[in-house]
């Protein structure tokens, strides 16, 4: 054995980068106390991270210099680099400066070995390329063999190039701590993100934005979902290799999204052959309820007490050679067994969910040789979900009837294709196609949808139940649908000494079917409503009318069909250039063009917008100029595209009309084998309103001739610092302001005031006309082609101001301060903590809105009409003023590891909703005003309201969570085999994440027995089980 010596050194002249030096030839080490201590404190973990700056961010890169012993840079040397696990090697000449580079290298383990005449070859320690880092390595040749040193810095805390901010953690680091298995619980552990409304699909938002504005990419692949941005592939966690969580900063090859970014890579096969096996369970048994919660008069509202959910995931992989250095092959089959039961709201039905569709992956890589790789990736996450549906008994806790059954299918087949060319030592590019696929149907027993009503009573006392007829929340809508993406992209980079010069192209081909209707003969639903209100007078219904004297009770029908294909195209080009303007100072300067080209059922153009550019620029400065610190900022532009949901319900042939009845009573009778309840109508009330009329519409009168994009301007300020060995701390402030906002406003208080039309208003929705819905800027002028005579058909171009439509400007800002404090792994243990002080305000979420959970993402109910946005100003759903993140894990033995997970958050904004505003009832929608005398007076301004702005009714509580883990790894024979055991919310912390927030039902001053009800609590606590084998 050769024996070493350490020597910690400085900075290199000219190289602006923390000097890693590796010094001497390491032939022999076999000692495991040697190799830990050598590897962790002076070599291998001694590679410092700098400006991420690899296409799509799937791959690495290496740069660094040769130098003598006088630390002289050393021309004619040549490197060589060699993947420790694949066998694959490049070798380049360093530059006269001495510099070299190898670019988009694959995700692994490597090594470097220098060589040059008169010198003895110096090879390196391994270590570690993640997706999106660069790595600088120096490394020493001597003349002399017998004088070995190896020399180097201590841990690499801080990245003194970058100036993006970003979570990037691997495999090994999350086997140790509890996290569910998932994409999104690893981004909830990256400062700024917060948990969305449960009711989106437990989704993550970043920095105030909603959950559908952010962008998932796997291998380089865009998954997200485009319909409306909720979700991504489901694609299991064995899968998974190691993510880069992106929550702020990120270069100008990133777009599309106006939260954050996912980037996941998946594991490859390698030269050694791998069997791995595991199970997860998470047995019911083991799993808590969330609380029972109960009316005021004591009945049963949310009933938990009964709810069931037993999950069992296995994993298979292979992996390995083909051909040894050449050819690899990584293979996964998934099978899953998901079941849970649940009672639904007041108590009177009970659901049955099932899922045992198993997920296959695969991934094959071909080094063809050192200069062309090739990767192509496949998996399918297809999977149906199939519903039973029964009615339920609360006092014997048993279900009632035969069952309904529905079913819901999500995922599909995905696959990619990937090249990376290195065509000289200064120029490589990648290239990239790939499809994605994400099924949106949904259907029901054939004669259960064609003869089965949802009819539904929303009032308080329900003398007959939450359903009246045979279908129910889960069967009455069907759809047949199916989201496909065709994506391609192709980058560059260009080295060119203190310049890395980067551009490239990507586009994409987004196609949306979609056939949706409602179930029964009529393809209607029906709610129940009180015609009458607390004060016994009567309530203005929706269409600005009252129910006849001596009814108490209405009911409104609606019927709704859409259907189509629609196809929106995306571009973008972009060019960055990482430029080192001195040895400390680093600037990334970028700029993105993109194209947005939306069509509806027709094919037509509808929506285009082009000419968006995108600056990123971003700075980083290592004052003292040893790679232990450095000062931050960033300043960048974010577009976000219409999604398809718009192309979907304002351009294709949607037909919406609902009508309203006076109640005359129920009659109980057999439908398709079910007892159910069938409603007396008696006279219609008013006028039937109409939403859509089934026509494709004139793209002219549906979106604004000068429409703007949807963007974001965020400014980043930090400083990061390493204090001590593996230990580093930093803050960051951060702004971002969304910009040009897109929704659909109705357009009929326009028309009336600027043309003088009478009642234009009550005739569109109430009479002989139909209402117009444009898409544009919120609080910025409209062109449009409108009606200007007063007759309902649009015949002329018209500019409105934003002062003659009456709405305000759409505003979301976000400021947030973060401090951060970690400890790296080092064998023993590993920490991350951070405290967040943020504030989310504006006026509208963003695409979603978690208010009433309404996932049409660009066209929600804000905006609709102006009364809707009066007071709808103050803290968005997605605020969490405070906080505290830390998570972990610590070896108590060489083979025995605990973890734990900690999350504490303040609550979210509450709202009291009303129904009425002092300018009249709206159509529909929730207003900030609540009636407080006078309410049963016709809409001219006589009732008595009271504003309640948004966010001002206070906040639901704090929340809570601890998660811990213990895991034994040992061999049996030759297997390496892992028990493990995870609890989430060790506590059981049931605190209140959500409340209902409607003052009023029925009409204003129907005061809503349910206001400030809770409707959601955390995640009660559950564990789980999971054994694992590996040969």
């Amino acid at each position: 054995m050769l024996l070493c010596s350490t020597n910690v050194t400085g900075s290199l002249p000219g190289s602006g980068r923390t000097r890693i030096i590796f010094q001497g030839v390491l032939r022999v080490m076999k000692s495991q106390f040697f190799k830990r201590t050598l590897t962790a404190a002076a070599v291998a973990a001694a590679m410092g991270m700098s400006a991420s700056a690899v296409a799509q961010n799937t791959t690495g890169s290496v740069t660094g210099s040769v130098i003598n012993n006088q630390q002289e840079v050393v021309t004619g040397a040549s490197v060589t680099i060699r993947n420790v696990e694949t066998g694959y090697t490049r070798t380049i000449q360093v530059g006269e400066d001495g510099q070299y580079r190898f670019p988009s290298l694959p995700t692994g383990r490597y090594t470097l070995t220098a060589n040059a005449s008169g010198f003895e070859p110096n090879q390196t320690q391994e270590f570690v390329i993640n997706a999106g880092s660069s790595r600088d390595v120096t490394v020493p040749l001597y003349t002399d063999i017998e004088t070995i040193d190896v020399s180097g810095t201590a841990i690499s805390m801080v990245d003194t190039r970058s100036s993006s901010t970003s979570l990037n953690i691997g495999e090994a680091e999350i086997d140790r701590i509890p996290v569910p298995r998932n994409a999104t619980s690893v981004a909830l552990l990256a400062p700024s993100t917060t948990a969305g409304d449960n009711r989106f699909g437990n989704l993550a938002s970043f920095g105030g934005a909603s959950v559908a504005e952010n962008a998932v990419y796997i291998n380089g692949l865009n998954v997200t979902n485009f319909r409306n941005g909720l979700g991504f592939s489901d694609v299991p966690f064995e899968f998974y290799k190691e993510f880069e969580v992106l929550t702020g900063g990120y270069s100008a090859e990133f777009g599309r999204s106006t939260g954050g970014v996912i980037n996941a890579v998946t594991k490859s096969g390698t030269n050694e052959f791998e069997v791995n096996a595991n199970v997860y369970y998470s047995p019911d048994s083991f799993r808590e309820q969330s609380p029972d919660v109960r009316r005021r008069n004591g009945e049963m509202y949310i009933y938990n007490a009964a709810d069931e959910r037993d999950e069992l995931e296995a994993n298979i992989s292979v992996s390995g050679a083909i051909i040894e250095d050449t050819l690899f092959y990584y293979a996964i089959y998934n099978p899953r067994d998901l079941e849970t039961n649940s009672v639904g709201s007041e108590g009177t039905s009970y659901f049955n969910d099932q899922s045992d569709d198993a997920f296959w992956g695969a991934k094959v890589d071909w080094q063809i040789n050192s200069n062309h790789l090739m990767e192509f990736l496949a998996f399918s996450d297809s999977s149906t979900t199939d519903t039973q549906s029964f009615g339920y008994d609360l006092d014997s806790n048993s279900t009632v009837g035969n069952p309904q059954t529905s079913y819901s299918e999500a995922g599909g087949d995905n696959w990619s294709v990937k090249y990376t060319g290195y065509l000289t030592d200064d120029l490589s590019v990648t290239a990239m196609y790939g499809e994605n696929e994400y099924s949106l149907t949904e259907g029901s027993d054939p004669e259960v949808y064609a003869n089965c009503t949802l009819i539904q009573d929303t009032r308080d006392t329900k003398p007959y139940g939450l359903n009246l007829g045979c279908a129910d929340a889960s069967n009455y809508s069907g759809q047949v649908g199916v989201d496909t993406r065709e994506a391609m992209r192709i980058d560059f980079e260009w080295y060119l000494g203190d310049h890395l010069l980067r551009f490239g192209y990507d586009s994409e081909t987004n196609t949306s079917f979609s056939q949706q209707s409602y179930s029964g003969p009529e393809g209607a639903y029906y709610l129940i409503s009180n015609a009458v209100n607390d004060e016994g007078n009567q309530v203005q219904l929706p269409n600005g009318t009252f129910a006849p004297e001596g009814y108490d009770a209405y009911a409104s029908q609606r019927i709704r069909t859409v259907g189509g294909e629609f196809e929106t195209e995306a571009t973008a080009f972009y060019v960055e250039d990482v430029w080192s303007i001195t040895d400390n100072v680093t600037a990334t300067l970028g700029v993105r063009w993109e194209t947005f080209d939306n069509k509806n059922a027709g094919g037509e153009t509808f929506v285009k917008i082009d000419d968006m550019v995108a600056p990123r620029l971003g700075i980083s400065w290592d004052p003292n100029g040893d790679g232990q610190s450095k000062v931050f900022a960033n300043v960048g532009r974010y577009f976000l595209p219409v999604a398809n949901n718009t192309n979907v319900r304002l351009s294709g042939n949607e037909f919406d009309q609902t009508s309203y009845y006076a109640l005359e009573g129920v009659e109980q009778t057999t439908i398709a084998g079910f007892d159910a309840y069938d409603l007396i109508l008696g006279p219609q009330i008013g006028n039937t309103v109409t939403n859509a009329d089934g026509t494709v519409p004139d793209t002219r009168s549906i979106v604004d001739a000068d429409i703007d994009p949807m963007y974001q301007d965020e400014f980043i300020l930090g400083y990061q610092t390493a204090f001590a060995e593996n230990w580093s701390w930093g803050i960051r402030g951060i702004r971002r302001e969304l910009s040009g906002a897109i929704d659909d406003m109705s357009i009929e208080d326009g028309i009336m005031n600027k043309f003088g039309c009478e009642n234009y208003f009550q005739r569109a929705w109430y009479g002989d006309g139909s209402p117009s819905y444009v898409l544009g800027n919120p609080g910025e002028e409209m062109t449009v082609y409108a009606d200007t005579n007063c007759d309902f058909t649009a015949d002329s171009w018209v500019t409105f101001s934003p002062e003659e439509l009456g709405y305000p400007s759409a505003e979301r800002n976000y400021s947030a301060v973060e401090l951060t404090l970690n400890k790296a792994w080092d064998q023993v243990w590993s920490m991350s903590a951070s405290y967040t002080w943020s504030k989310s305000y504006g006026n509208t979420e963003g695409l979603v809105k978690s208010d009433i959970a309404q996932t049409d993402a660009g066209i929600t109910q804000d905006f609709d009409f102006p009364s809707l946005m009066d007071g709808a100003y103050g803290d968005l759903p997605n605020d969490r003023r405070h906080t505290f993140k830390v998570y972990g894990s610590y070896a108590l033995m060489e083979d025995f590891t605990v973890g734990a997970n900690v999350n504490i958050s303040s609550g979210r904004p509450l709202n009291a909703f009303g129904i009425g505003h002092p300018d009249g009832v709206p159509v529909y929608g929730d207003t900030f005003y609540v009636c407080s005398s006078n309410c049963g007076a016709d809409a001219e301004g006589e009732a008595n309201y009271t504003q309640m702005p948004r966010g001002t009714y206070g906040e639901t509580e704090w929340s809570t969570r601890i998660d811990l883990n213990a895991q034994y790894t040992t061999m049996l024979g030759e297997f390496e085999t892992n028990f493990r055991v995870d609890v989430f919310n060790v506590l059981n912390s049931a605190a209140v994440t959500r409340r209902y927030e409607f003052a009023e039902s029925g009409g204003p001053g129907d005061a809503n027995p349910l206001f400030m009800t809770p409707t959601s609590f955390q995640s009660p606590r559950y564990v789980q089980f999971s054994a694992s084998v590996k040969f």
